[in-house]
């Protein structure tokens, strides 16, 4: 099987031929956000984190804004800078860690250029030249085993486990099975349910560190003193009929399909090799698409009961829902509708059918959250305490 995508000088697929324009710091996220409405073809990857960082936070910044400005689907990048003589995220470092991925990468500061109106024209100069440069790659015939998906849930429901999510892992088996990669994440919701996970690891050492990260997890939220489980599940979740996180875990697991789970990574962290992989994201779904998207992946599907309405600025997320209501009451948010008898009784038939959606939009079919422009919410991970 095949899609049509872009081929990367790094020898990565895209599904999208977009400019990032990524700001560093939080006092050029309003910059990025508008140099990216001039210029078609762009999108901005703008964030809160600020120039008072401190470790472990500095370097999952770090890592995560290169790894984004690596994702296939990115063509080229623009690094907003404020210009700061002493910068906590020097833009330098982020333009060449991406620029390790054989793409062009440029940065434009404030203050070096002489304000912010000035910045604002020297980067809507410089994206329309990459935008111009990048309109001339054309899609081609790709193996499917060029397809990293990453798989999402939110507003989970009783439904979610054993269909919407279903669907999603048996769609990613295929994938996986032919060659290809994908993963998933959020940490705290994999709570009670880890050592399924972990008994399929292709070695005690990712068995592991699937088990440590879930540990972790637990100890960092005692620690904190806050009731963790009067969160999660959600008063939504809950009021649709999840009894508790261990309920949740089982269901949000079986997204990750049926491969074995071949590697671990960090927030922020690229997924190195083929097949499954687990992503240590906090059970934010904004936070969580971003270290899907850091991870390498060139499409993500998401299964949501209660219709999520946002997406991400440059891989595309499509929407999957087992709530028939739902799915004709929200048609400008819902991409596909599981229906709940097929997966039942024929998963594989179901996941066989997301396939093919999923490979349309890989192929450039646009999912509602791009075509209403429904794309630019995101956000980064940071553990340690505001300095």
């Amino acid at each position: 099987m095949e899609f049509f995508g872009y081929l990367q000088p790094d020898g990565l697929a895209g599904t999208r031929n977009l400019i990032g324009i990524i700001s560093n710091g939080v006092c050029t996220s309003d910059a990025a956000n508008r140099i990216a409405r001039e210029v078609d073809g762009s999108v901005a990857f703008s964030h809160r984190e600020n120039c008072q960082l401190i470790s472990p936070d500095k370097e999952i910044v770090y890592r995560t804004l290169i790894n984004l400005g690596k994702n296939p689907n990115l063509a080229a990048v623009l690094v907003v800078s404020a210009g700061c003589t002493d910068p906590c995220l020097d833009p330098l470092v982020i333009a060449h860690g991406i620029a390790e991925a054989k793409k062009p990468v440029e940065v434009c500061s404030i203050h070096q250029t002489g304000g912010l109106m000035k910045v604002l024209s020297n980067g809507v100069d410089i994206a329309r030249k990459m935008a111009a440069d990048a309109s001339v790659i054309k899609r081609q015939p790709l193996p499917i085993s060029m397809l990293r998906q990453g798989v999402e849930c939110g507003g989970s429901t009783p439904l979610s486990g054993p269909v919407t999510n279903a669907a999603q892992g048996s769609a990613l088996d295929i994938i996986i099975k032919n060659g290809g990669s994908g993963g998933f994440g959020e940490t705290p919701e994999v709570i009670g349910a880890e050592h399924i996970i972990a008994s399929r690891a292709v070695n005690n050492d990712v068995k592991q560190k699937m088990i440590k990260v879930v540990q972790d997890y637990e100890a960092n939220l005692r620690n904190s003193g806050l009731n963790f489980f009067g969160a999660n599940p959600d008063p939504q979740n809950i009021k649709d009929g999840l009894s508790s996180i261990e309920e949740k875990a089982v269901g949000a697991v079986r997204k990750g399909g049926t491969t074995p789970l071949t590697e671990v990574i960090g927030f922020g962290e690229r997924a190195r090799g083929k097949g499954l992989f687990f992503v240590d994201t906090p059970g934010n779904d904004l936070i969580s698409l971003t270290g899907l998207a850091a991870a390498g992946c060139n499409v993500i599907t998401y299964s949501t009961e209660c219709a999520v309405p946002y997406g991400f600025p440059f891989v595309p997320v499509i929407k999957i829902t087992a709530n028939r209501d739902h799915f004709h009451k929200y048609p400008d948010i819902l991409d596909y509708l599981v229906d709940i008898d097929t997966a039942l009784s024929h998963l594989d038939e179901v996941g066989a059918e997301l396939l093919v959606l999923i490979v349309e939009v890989a192929s450039g079919r646009r999912t509602q959250n791009e075509i209403i422009g429904y794309t630019g919410t995101c956000d980064l991970w940071t553990i340690a305490p505001a300095a």
